[in-house]
């Protein structure tokens, strides 16, 4: 199986630079016959600007940072209904769980409590937590990687995805799509249909009003067994023109979803070699999980004159997330039997975040400055409440919900009902974050620009832990932090940038950590990364690459042990992240694109009181990642409006677990190979039709560990189908 997609890798590869060659040989003989050469500029899957590294409207090549733009061409050549499905071919990200949240980025792993791992618009908060946002309220895509805090807080050192949504239109314009997608289950297909619509244009002939109402609703078999989810999306939003110069955008979002309660598949001793089928399931058939989530976004801009700019931007979130199942807790009789937990979880949260800022241009003597000062403030109420913790004695006592490992048997479980609820409690954390920041880029010469900034923030957090029958206990910490940035722009001409950055960022502890004395106010984790880069624009701004070099150093890192009051902390922990990546974007015509991207990645343990995870690699961090995605479209002939898409994606080993005090094994996740085709049809303007193939060769592979290392292993999707049918109005 490896050497046959490694194979077709080499071919699509091959394919794809003798196209190019070919592609230069018919321009070559135009320009030999004397005829206009057609220039070609690049858009294609990666556009050349992207507001999310500075906040500024200024091209890629002039942020001394990594910073990726994926388009709607790109979303729409990959044709899926969650964000997370794009991780896969966006460079130097990887998946690693089954939310949007869940990935790894430069090395750097983030999860649901990183709410601002993925922003929308620039601020944190998805309306739920769990699953993934849909690509049908999603306009593009843009990644900023590095250490990045300056513009937004707390950030993981790897960087943010952004999201940047839909907006009203001042056109009439509309589409209904119907997704069908088909899953290899165990013993027969998994189906599933998805229905999403997107309508937008102006509410009075003037243009001054204006509308966009978008929605989904869908129920969808996953290739697991009883693995099921039904999402429910609204976003309505208007645009007030008020005047030529001033604009208020009101958004609204409601998202539903009930998915099955998994936490996937298990190995004993971390041998991967042990776990079982991938359809395999060791909660019951009856598990579930319920999320409900809204949101209010405000943004409001006004230009000054002489190009000065003011924007507010504010989003609140409500969510409530519901949950029974069992978890897996442990192995017992020779590994053969797994002993579980009867759950119930109830929490709430709520997100108030707004920002401020103005962008002044201006100039100083020789030096043109395009600056930004701005301000934030935003706080986080959370109440997660245990319904039901209950570990479940084993066999033989009447209340076991033992399950075996290899061929589960769901009906010797009790109904959940039938447990001890277990020891409760409600944990309420309230969490405000404050910041002030400024950038500036200037420019020096035509050739040479630097930019810098500074951020200065504060941070309270508190926690109030309710234990029915016992003391209730408080937590608090407060910290602030200084995040300097700073950068170079070297460009030799119109189509080359070198640049070379230094940049920070800051994650605050959590409240519920504590030092054997009891108190919880621990320096936040911090992360300083070091990148040297260029960003090229060539063959007649067809092509773009970038390249950049890059060492990322965290430090506050928390290790954990057993104390006399339970469980303790203390930041000895530091990690390092040092890599390469290039990513290439090509339009040889116009009716042809690829993307291809390469990470190496070297992230480890450099400091830590246990001894075995020193020189211990990150979890779910590969050293190799590699993808392609290309799409040719037939211009014209008998074929007009057919095209074609391919795409390989590949995932080096990666280690699920890190070390313990008291053994040096870890959970080896191998690595795998991905090929994805498909076929698209334009009808002209009004009808598109989209069939992929997803993991054309079945591989079978394992996509992540969670939390719990191998109590928590995801496998990856065998052989799936997607159909699409979109009608444009």
């Amino acid at each position: 199986m490896r050497i046959r997609t490694a194979a077709l890798s080499a071919v699509m590869v091959g394919a794809s630079l003798g196209l190019t060659q070919l592609a230069q040989a018919q321009d070559a003989a135009t320009s030999d016959n004397g005829s206009q050469i057609e220039t070609v500029t690049v858009t294609g899957f990666v556009s050349k600007g992207a507001i999310s590294a500075t906040k500024l409207n200024i091209p890629v090549r002039d942020v001394p940072l990594s910073v990726s733009s994926y388009t709607g061409d790109f979303m729409k050549a990959i044709e899926t209904t969650n964000v997370a499905d794009l991780y896969q071919y966006m460079t130097g990200i990887e998946r690693a769980g089954n939310t949007g949240y869940d990935m790894v980025i430069r090395g750097f792993q983030t999860g649901g409590n990183d709410r601002n791992a993925i922003m929308t618009d620039g601020l944190p908060g998805l309306t739920v937590r769990f699953g993934s946002p849909p690509t049908i309220g999603i306009d593009h895509v843009e990644v900023v990687k590095g250490a990045a805090s300056i513009l937004y807080g707390q950030e993981q050192p790897g960087g943010f995805v952004n999201l940047i949504t839909k907006k009203p239109q001042d056109q009439f314009a509309g589409e209904l799509k119907v997704i069908g997608t088909g899953e290899e289950g165990r013993s027969a297909e998994k189906w599933g249909l998805d229905t999403d619509f997107d309508v937008t244009g102006p509410l009075d002939k003037e243009g001054k009003y204006l509308y966009r109402v978008i929605g989904e609703v869908g129920y969808v078999q996953h290739f697991r067994d009883y693995d099921f989810e039904r999402p429910v999306y609204l976003a309505p939003s208007f645009t007030w023109n008020i005047d030529d110069n001033t604009q208020l955008l009101l958004q609204f979002e409601y998202r539903h979803t009930m998915t099955d309660y998994d936490t996937y598949l298990v190995a004993p001793n971390n041998d991967i070699t042990k776990v079982q089928d991938i359809w395999t399931l060791y909660n019951q058939p009856n598990g579930w999980q319920r999320e409900t989530g809204k949101t209010a976004t405000v943004t409001f801009t006004h230009d000054f004159s002489h190009g000065i700019s003011w924007t507010v931007h504010y989003r609140h979130v409500t969510h409530q997330d519901s949950a029974r199942g069992f978890d897996v807790v442990k192995f017992w009789k020779g590994n053969a039997t797994l002993e579980r937990r009867a759950r119930g979880q109830l929490n709430h949260r709520h997100y108030d975040f707004g920002d401020t800022y103005v962008t002044v241009p201006f100039d100083l003597g020789f030096i043109s400055n395009k600056m930004i000062v701005g301000a934030q403030i935003g706080e986080e109420v959370d109440d997660f409440g245990r319904l039901q913790f209950y570990n479940a004695p084993q066999a033989p006592n009447p209340l076991t919900a033992d399950i075996s490992f290899i061929n589960p048997d769901y009906s010797t479980a009790l109904p959940l009902s039938a447990y001890p609820l277990g020891p409760l409690n409600d944990r309420i954390t309230n969490y405000v974050e404050k910041g002030v920041y400024f950038s500036d880029l200037m420019t020096f010469t035509k050739q040479l620009k630097a930019m810098f900034g500074l951020r200065y923030a504060t941070q309270y957090q508190s926690q109030l832990t309710l234990t029915p029958g016992a003391a209730n206990s408080t937590t608090q910490s407060t910290n602030q932090a200084w995040l300097p940035m700073g950068g170079v722009i070297y460009q030799p001409n119109d189509n080359l940038s070198f640049y070379a950055s230094y940049s920070t960022s800051y994650v605050p502890q959590s409240s519920s950590a504590q030092d054997i004395n009891g108190n919880s106010n621990f320096a936040p984790v911090e992360a300083r990364g070091y990148e040297v880069g260029t960003k090229d624009t060539f063959w007649g701004q067809r092509a773009n690459v970038t390249m950049a070099l890059f060492q990322i150093d965290e430090s506050n890192v928390l290790n954990t042990f057993a104390c006399a009051i339970g469980t303790c902390s203390e930041p000895v922990g530091k990690e390092r992240s040092q890599g390469a990546e290039v990513e290439l974007n090509v339009r040889p015509v116009a009716s042809w694109q690829i993307l291809a991207g390469y990470a190496y990645t070297n992230a480890t343990v450099t400091s830590t009181n246990i001894a075995n995870q020193v020189g211990a690699r990150l979890s779910n961090v590969p050293t190799h990642d590699f993808h392609l995605w290309t799409r040719y479209d037939i211009p014209s002939g008998a074929l007009t409006g057919f095209g074609v898409g391919a795409g390989v994606t590949y995932i080096s080993d990666r280690n699920g677990t890190l070390p313990t005090a008291t053994s040096t094994k870890v959970l080896d996740l191998p690595g795998y190979t991905l090929v994805d085709a498909a076929l698209y049809y334009a009808l002209g303007d009004q009808y598109d039709l989209t069939f992929k193939v997803s993991n054309l060769f079945d591989e079978r592979y394992y996509a992540s560990a969670g939390a719990q290392g191998q109590y928590t292993i995801m496998p990856g999707t065998p052989r799936a189908f997607t159909v699409a049918m979109t009608a444009h109005f």
